[in-house]
């Protein structure tokens, strides 16, 4: 069952199922809904893992784990070890967040990334250059 707290209909319907699970001492699994991130998101932070690739001489793949290992937001360590967060794993907040980041480090290091508005009215021309250095990409 899905129900938006938020919606007044909903919380009633909540509480009224609860009381029934507990009554019943039943078995129960529950767990949030978050937003997962949308394709347009995937689409340009994609974009800006080729742009940083090209402009440093990393791979696709390489750009993407070097850019994943710099940031805290994709890191995280388990019995002393170090390992990386997969970006399908981020919802739509958590991966602004990141998309943020990734500009703002670029840009510490002297490599400036269009922003999502800055993509979409130059796309044709930036879609251009990618394709301009796909081998290298690879």
């Amino acid at each position: 069952m899905k129900l938006d707290l938020n919606k007044p209909f909903d919380l009633k319907k909540f509480k009224s199922y609860q009381d029934k699970l507990i009554l019943k001492k039943a078995k129960i699994e529950l767990k949030e809904l978050r937003d997962k991130r949308t394709l347009r998101q995937n689409s340009y932070l994609h974009i800006l893992f080729s742009l940083y690739a090209i402009e440093f001489g990393y791979t696709l793949a390489e750009a993407k784990t070097f850019l994943k290992r710099k940031s805290d937001l994709l890191t995280y360590e388990k019995a002393g070890d170090k390992f990386l967060r997969s970006t399908a794993d981020l919802n739509t907040k958590e991966l602004t967040t990141f998309i943020d980041w990734i500009r703002t480090f670029a840009g510490v290091n002297g490599c400036y990334l269009p922003t999502s508005e800055e993509y979409i009215q130059q796309s044709f021309e930036i879609d251009k250059d990618i394709d301009k250095h796909k081998e290298f990409l690879k």
